[in-house]
């Protein structure tokens, strides 16, 4: 499998140059509030490389700081604003990418990630498509502090998505795609050496979930990519893909690896089309940890066994 990334150092280059100038938001937060600011500098470093202009890779930090601040302002404008006003904050396009490949005994896989603001997608969604209760059901860790986690599950299902736990869940997952329905994956996190498969993400080696690889190749079911972002004028876009073809392979193990890493593909194009409006917070490049290091536990992939 090619581990090289898809996008060369010409595109990255014009891709950093374009980003604009920060808003007074992001660059009080950068200063004052430098959550994770080590992390953000280290991954935009090893995205656009360390010869790229310093004053660029600040901008560009800085203004993912401004767009994280503003989505949380969002949040709560969002919860008060009513149906048709939601409506109006949101464009959607290529629909029929999703929607055209639900059938009634196969559903299909939404390869999600942390693009624009994420939290009030599903928000958005129902309000632009009254009529369907459920869009989505969610696959995602329990956040912590636990006690949290009951008042994020109320929040998320009263957004119009319900919500799968990781471990667990395969025979749900798989009733539900046997059903029609759709489930969200989230492909931009890091996976321990046990649940995760090796493939490459602007050129460096990450580990992701294979559970959405091994789920699609099990039932069939088509992968869609999907992202979103905010405009300059405060409009929301959610944009769908078309699905990702399944290639001919000689192993499940290159199989899964080959699903997976198309995936990645189609979200490095989205994180340059956006650049400051990716999570650059988190550790997605992160090391693997020893065997030793590694506590046991059960495989989200596999072992959603129920």
């Amino acid at each position: 499998m090619n581990i090289e990334s898809s996008v060369d150092r010409a595109g990255l280059s014009a891709c950093l140059a374009s980003v604009g100038r920060p808003g007074l938001l992001g660059k009080l937060a950068y200063y004052i509030l430098p959550v994770r600011r080590r992390v953000v500098l280290e991954n935009l470093r090893r995205v656009f490389g360390d010869d790229a202009p310093p004053p660029l890779i600040r901008r560009l930090a800085q203004a993912s700081y401004g767009h994280f601040l503003e989505s949380m302002l969002e949040w709560r404008k969002v919860s008060r604003l009513s149906e048709e006003e939601r409506r109006s904050l949101v464009r959607i396009e290529n629909i029929d990418a999703w929607f055209g490949r639900v059938q009634p005994k196969r559903g299909v896989i939404l390869a999600g990630g942390h693009f624009g603001n994420w939290e009030i997608v599903p928000r958005l969604l129902s309000a632009s498509f009254p009529e369907r209760e459920h869009f989505a059901h969610v696959l995602r860790r329990p956040v912590k502090p636990r006690w949290l986690e009951p008042y994020v599950l109320e929040k998320f299902r009263a957004r119009g998505a319900d919500v799968l736990p990781k471990i667990g869940s395969l025979s749900r997952i798989l009733r539900l795609l046997r059903r029609g329905q759709s489930v969200v994956f989230i492909m931009d996190q890091h996976a321990s050496r046990r649940d995760g498969v090796t493939v490459s993400f602007f050129g460096h080696p990450v580990s992701v979930f294979r559970s959405l690889a091994l789920v699609a190749l099990r039932t069939g079911a088509p992968v869609v990519p999907f992202c979103s972002w905010r405009e300059a004028g405060g409009k929301h876009v959610l944009r769908f893909e078309e699905a990702l073809p399944t290639g001919e392979t000689t192993s499940p193990d290159e199989a899964v690896a080959e699903l997976t890493q198309a995936c990645l593909r189609v979200f490095e194009r989205f994180v340059l089309a956006h650049p400051e409006q990716w999570f650059w917070f988190h550790r997605f490049w992160k090391r693997h940890k020893s065997p030793r290091q590694e506590a046991p536990q059960t495989s989200p992939a596999e072992s959603t066994r129920s």
